[in-house]
Order: structure tokens, then sequence, then C-alpha cells
């Protein structure tokens, strides 16, 4: 009974759905605090992110294909990759069209995190559903506390996993960890940005005393 309930839990908010769901709620969040927005202009931005998407899957779908019999971790490769490959043409237009930081932060923020997935991949499972779950949510509540439900989900998602018997408790837990490490790289970054003239200070002052 758990077990089933842990899995269809992992299957709902599995990365392509929950990813998409986070990145079309900073889409509206980023639309609706722009000057002189319209329908047109929202319907330009989730035209780039199915765009993304599409991408995304055929990398994911067609990468084990190519391949006779290919190991249970190709798939995560090519979903990691193809994920990665969607959000980075996404943050393309982004960046190319103007259209805002926070879309084209937390485009850049998930493909980072794909990096070491990719990497520790080959010699341990550590748990995408997690990582691609806890990242975008984690940034989203960054970005604005009301989002938290969207961080709650992703909690679930580490209990989920080992419940499920996809994951270990260490794997399941590891993806949390990476994806805390890369959120909390972009906060601090973030508040680096903002008060650049405080850590400025902070170092003048460690030269005074030494």
């Amino acid at each position: 009974m758990i077990e089933s309930l842990a899995h269809a839990y992992s299957e709902v908010f599995a990365p392509e759905y929950f990813v998409l769901l986070c990145a079309v709620a900073i889409i509206l969040y980023e639309w609706m605090q722009t000057t002189g927005s319209s329908v047109r202009g929202l319907g330009i931005r989730i035209g780039v992110l199915t765009l993304g998407w599409v991408v995304a899957l055929v990398i994911y779908k067609i990468g084990p294909t190519l391949l006779n019999s290919p190991p249970t971790w190709v798939t995560d490769i090519t979903g990691s990759l193809g994920l990665g490959v969607g959000i980075l043409v996404i943050w393309l237009i982004w960046h190319l069209r103007g259209w805002g930081n926070l879309v084209s932060a937390f485009s850049l923020l998930l493909v980072a995190v794909t990096v070491p997935h990719l990497l520790t991949t080959l010699f341990w499972a550590l748990s995408s559903h997690v990582l691609y779950a806890a990242t975008p949510a984690g940034y989203l509540v960054l970005v604005d506390r009301r989002f938290t439900p969207f961080l709650l989900i992703a909690l679930g998602m580490v209990v989920s996993r080992p419940l499920a018997g996809a994951h270990t408790w260490l794997q399941s837990i590891g993806g949390l960890v990476v994806a805390g490490i890369f959120v909390g790289g972009f906060w601090f970054l973030r508040e680096r940005s903002r008060h650049p003239d405080s850590a400025e200070e902070n170092t003048g002052e460690n030269v005074k005393r030494v």
C-alpha cells in the first residue's frame, strides 16, 4: 500500500512534470511583474517553454534507442542531458529577448545541477527525482515565500523515492543535499551582487585589521 502510494507520488511529480510546473509558475510570476505585459507576450513565452520541453523529450526518448541493449543508467543520462539542453535553449532565447532575470536564473540553476548528476550517474544513483524537485522548488521559495507548497512537494519526494523502492535513503537525501548546495550557492551570489559595497567594506576592514 505505502509502496504503491510512493510510486504514484513519484510518477505524478516526476522531473519532466514538476520542473515544467515550476517553470510555468516562474514564467507567470515574472510576466505579471513586467510593465505592459500582454497575453500575446505570455503566449510567446509559453511557446518558448514548449520548444525547450520538446527538445528535452526528444533527447530523452531517442537517446536510448540508439543503443541495442542500453544499461538502466542510460535513461538517467539522456533524461538529465535532455533537460539540461532543453532548459539551455529556454535560457538562450530568454536572454536574447531580454525578458527578465528570474526565468534566466531559474534556467541556469537547473543547467548547473545537471552537471553533477551526469558525473555521478555512472557510479552512484543519485535521485534525479529529488534533485529536480528540490532545486526548482528551492529557487521559487527564494523568489517568493508564497511558493512554499512547491518545496513541500519536493520534500515529499525525498521520502517517496526510498519508500517506492527506487532509491536508497542515502541516494534520496544526496539529491536533496546537492540541490541545497546549488540553491544556497545561488542565494549567496545573489545577496553578494545586491550588496557589493558591504562585501568591499568587510574586505577593507579585514585588511586594516591585518
